[in-house]
């Protein structure tokens, strides 16, 4: 391994320390275990983040456990990326000094090697699910019809924590199995604002902390439709899970503590199962036109609050990129690649009876320099949330920017299993 390999390494993984978050305030991540992450943070940011029938030799493709079989054999890959956000909300329930909010944050870690022809594995860490709310109403009095004002804040999420492998089954067919560690801590705190009926703060902190295993399976077919056009197809499939979750509290009257039990109480939050699939196809290496779907039946949970429901969610996702190659004497390599995709996206959460759904969309592009290093850019803009019926809408606007590096993992002959 050359000693520059070392370098851009570091010069990767630096950015986890140099990404300053202020949280974007998400009205909806109040229920469950928040807003559920929907990007991969790779190649296929640029294209809707679609890309489940999707493969490369050069680049890792994360939504599908069966993509990095065909990564090149002896080489290693590495990846990061970093997200900035913006958000403007609006409805009757948004304020002047609650209008919008930002973030610049990491997002994506992830170490990919090929050490076999018809296997390769991969280790990384990317965000599953974000909670970051702040919100004023009205809670009730036990016993009486009074209500008094309340202040509720939430943060926190579920990260994932997870473990690859990828097996090239033959000439078209390749498999794999996403091994993954879910963890992460909630804090949800209500502060009771002093009034006529009560003459003191009174504040409830709750600390949630989750952690379960997590499985993803996948599949992906790949094979010429004739001179011109390459085929393919990748279907993904998790079980429902049950995470555990323990919960501490904290109840404070002023200065005095009224309640303190480390042990508050242990509960499960349930995952439903998730079906996706999707379909590509590539014009003479250069023009590639991708679709994704994916569903996930929560409402068998049948799970449900004051002014929520459960439902089941969808999401559609279109995409298409364009790649410049060149050639330099016997090899052919890409130069950049150009993207942009469109998606719609039907929630988990009905709220007042309305389905929260978001709609978007992407341009990108990147490019590799001789050395291994890759850069790529993504533009994100969308909508979710509607002002009707006394809820929120968010307008955002969100830039992406990946990094990656690749290099040989051994000093041998270079061998690539097609």
């Amino acid at each position: 391994m050359k000693k520059r390999t070392g370098i851009y390494i570091l010069a990767l993984i630096g950015l986890v320390n140099y990404t300053k978050a202020q949280n974007n305030n998400s009205p909806y991540s109040i229920v469950g275990i928040g807003d559920i992450e929907q990007s991969y943070f790779d190649r296929t940011t640029g294209m809707a983040n679609t890309g489940l029938a999707l493969s490369s030799n050069r680049f890792m493709f994360t939504a599908n456990p069966a993509a990095n079989a065909a990564l090149d054999f002896h080489y290693f890959s590495v990846e990061t990326a970093a997200r900035y956000k913006n958000v403007n909300y609006s409805g009757t329930p948004v304020t002047s000094i609650s209008s919008n909010s930002s973030d610049l944050q990491m997002r994506k870690l992830v170490i990919a090697v090929k050490p076999k022809s018809f296997w390769a594995t991969s280790l990384g860490v990317l965000p599953f699910s974000t909670i970051n709310y702040s919100m004023y109403g009205f809670k009730p009095v036990l016993g009486s019809s009074v209500t008094i004002p309340a202040y509720y804040h939430g943060s926190g999420g579920v990260n994932n924590l997870f473990f690859t492998n990828s097996f090239q089954i033959n000439k078209h067919l390749s498999v794999g199995v996403q091994s993954s560690w879910l963890f992460g801590n909630m804090n949800e705190i209500e502060t009771v604002i002093p009034t006529s009926a009560l003459d003191s703060t009174l504040i409830t902190t709750k600390y949630i902390t989750v952690s379960n295993p997590y499985f993803k399976f996948g599949a992906q077919y790949k094979s010429k439709i004739n001179k011109n056009w390459v085929g393919s197809i990748g279907a993904t499939y998790s079980h429902n899970t049950n995470i555990q979750a323990l919960q501490s509290i904290s109840v404070t009257d002023g200065n005095s503590v009224l309640k303190s039990d480390n042990t508050y109480k242990a509960s499960v939050m349930t995952l439903p199962k998730m079906f996706a699939g999707g379909i590509a196809a590539t014009y003479k290496d250069k023009y590639t036109f991708v679709a994704d779907y994916s569903y996930q039946p929560w409402s068998e949970l049948n799970s449900k609050g004051i002014n929520y429901v459960l439902v089941n969610s969808n999401r559609f996702s279109f995409g298409t990129e364009y790649s410049k190659k060149a050639s330099f004497r016997e090899f052919t390599y890409e130069k950049y690649f150009l993207q942009a995709g469109v998606f719609v996206n039907d929630s988990y959460l009905k709220v007042n009876g309305t389905q929260i759904k978001q709609a978007g969309a992407t341009i990108g592009g990147g490019i590799q320099t001789a050395r291994g290093l890759g850069m790529q850019a993504t533009l994100e803009f969308g909508s979710r949330g509607t002002i009707n019926n006394s809820l929120i809408k968010e307008n955002y606007t969100q830039l992406t920017l990946t990094l990656s590096y690749r290099d040989f993992w051994r000093s041998r002959k270079l061998v690539r299993y097609d």
